[in-house]
């Protein structure tokens, strides 16, 4: 299988002891040669200002391009180079749909900077520019529908803000709810064409493996069942998990494991294997490193020894939530 990744993405620095750091992809490429994983990387080209503009405002694209340096918010910041490899993460997404397509099996862009905080006109949340958005509208260029599955663990406002109207692309996010950024209530539906199409399932503190395993069994898969999409973007981030200190959600690295499954059977099922993983958060290298790895060795049909298998809730800890968010969806979907 295909792995997208650039060198360049290491380059790309916040401020000192910041945790979006280029020490997370190290340990991510370490344990892909120590598994002896795919060799077949690729590297992309930058996403074009065009591209951008599918889904930022001409405005927004140029404040990013124009800024100089300093903090695009409290925990962002901007400096000389951030605009070009803020275009080559969006390039190195936008890659991975291309390559799904052409193979008709699941990519995985390694990527960074993240993007899912990114709306049309801000940024934010350690993003510039919203990769999974960009791809989803290149993917949007050879098919008519295309969902996205956002598992980081905070809510990816900038993918809802720009999707909020549209029926051709399902965005469905998983994540804690009451930190940043404070929004993904189960309320958050769609506005005009595209409502319904926004799902949300916030989640309480400690929700781990028993509470994803039911929200995708009640919610995520059959919403994604019926809506039939030509591919599925994961935004994947591995900050859910429960060596990771940003939140407080408690997802093992198996809990990680039998949500790719899942996908992975559903895209060979419905949409020809196209199945597009785009890396967002996950701060503890660790787990991180584990978990992409445990994915992509999954994709290739071979299994590895998971060490962070701790399975903390067992007693479905979100299910009053997950009740909210399905009895919201009753009036779109089937469930």
């Amino acid at each position: 299988m295909a792995i997208i990744y650039h060198p360049e993405y290491a380059t790309h620095i916040q401020f000192r002891h910041h945790p979006e750091s280029p020490e997370r992809l190290e340990y991510i490429l370490k344990k892909i040669a120590t598994l002896k994983l795919s060799q077949e990387i690729i590297k992309p080209e930058p996403a074009t200002e065009d591209d951008l503009l599918t889904v930022h405002t001409e405005k927004y694209v140029d404040f990013i391009k124009n800024f100089g340096t300093g903090y695009l918010d409290g925990d962002t910041y901007i400096r000389e180079g951030t605009y070009e490899i803020a275009l080559l993460a969006a390039g190195g997404a936008m890659r991975g749909v291309q390559e799904s397509f052409l193979r008709n099996e699941p990519v995985f862009s390694i990527v960074r900077p993240p993007g899912h905080h990114a709306g049309p006109k801000h940024g934010g949340g350690f993003c510039y520019f919203n990769n999974a958005a960009v791809a989803a509208k290149n993917a949007l260029k050879r098919s008519e529908r295309v969902a996205i599955v956002d598992i980081d663990a905070h809510h990816g406002n900038g993918t809802q803000e720009i999707f909020y109207d549209s029926r051709d692309v399902l965005y469905v996010s998983l994540h804690e709810w009451g930190i940043f950024p404070g929004t993904g209530n189960y309320t958050e539906v769609g506005r005009g064409k595209g409502e319904g199409y926004n799902v949300n399932i916030p989640l309480p503190p400690h929700s781990g493996d028993s509470t994803y395993e039911e929200a995708f069994d009640a919610i995520v898969m059959p919403v994604l069942s019926q809506f039939m999409p030509n591919i599925v973007l994961v935004s994947i981030g591995v900050d859910a998990h429960y060596k990771d200190v940003m939140t407080r959600l408690e997802l093992s690295s198996k809990g990680y494991m039998s949500i790719a499954k899942k996908l992975l059977d559903f895209s060979e099922e419905y949409c020809h294997g196209r199945l597009v993983y785009v890396l967002e958060g996950g701060y503890n290298g660790l787990a991180l490193s584990e978990v992409t790895g445990g994915i992509i060795a999954m994709f290739e049909g071979r299994k590895i020894d998971i060490q962070y298998d701790n399975v903390k809730d067992k007693n479905l800890r979100g299910k009053e939530y997950i009740d909210k968010s399905k009895n919201e969806l009753f009036k779109y979907w089937k469930l």
